[in-house]
């Protein structure tokens, strides 16, 4: 059973993509339609005029297009849970990524078994220890560096009063 519980994980990503492909869902209808206008035509018997050729096309491929139309939710569905395996993901990696550079302590980056990019996550892991490490050496050698200006400051507040 699915986790997740919002229809789209990064909106502007996955309208785009919903976007193209009803660009191509339309197209594919629209290219099917003029096929058939065609063929009624070149083949149909006797002169038809133009608008008969329509409509006599209309008739033939309405069952098809009704179809196709009652299957339009349904692909786009497919396609949202489909994005939902690399939309989750950014999404995850932006937000670890924007807590990390606000100081931010992260935890590691996992994905979901079935999430594309699986290996972004161990490349990104490998990055996150290594930045966990230099902060933390870094952490140590300002506290050093602290350390030695107050024994700088107790020295030569000795050597003044001395």
């Amino acid at each position: 059973m699915s986790q997740r519980n919002r229809f789209l994980i990064d909106p502007p990503v996955q309208w785009s993509i919903i976007r193209r492909m009803s660009m191509h869902w339309s197209l594919t209808i629209l290219a099917l339609l003029a096929i058939g206008i065609g063929v009624q035509m070149v083949y149909a018997p006797g002169n038809q005029t133009f608008g008969q050729a329509i409509a006599r096309s209309f008739g033939a491929q309405a069952p098809l297009l009704c179809i196709m139309l009652m299957l339009y939710p349904v692909y786009v569905w497919d396609i949202v849970k489909l994005s939902h395996r690399f939309a989750g993901p950014m999404l995850r990696l932006r937000g670890i990524l924007n807590e990390l550079a606000d100081g931010g302590r992260a935890m590691k980056l996992r994905f979901r078994p079935c999430d594309f990019w699986q290996e972004t996550a161990t490349d990104f892991n490998r990055f996150y220890e290594e930045h966990i490490r230099l902060k933390n050496r870094c952490e140590e050698l300002e506290n050093e560096l602290k350390s030695m200006r107050e024994s700088v400051e107790k020295l030569e507040s000795a050597e003044l009063s001395a």
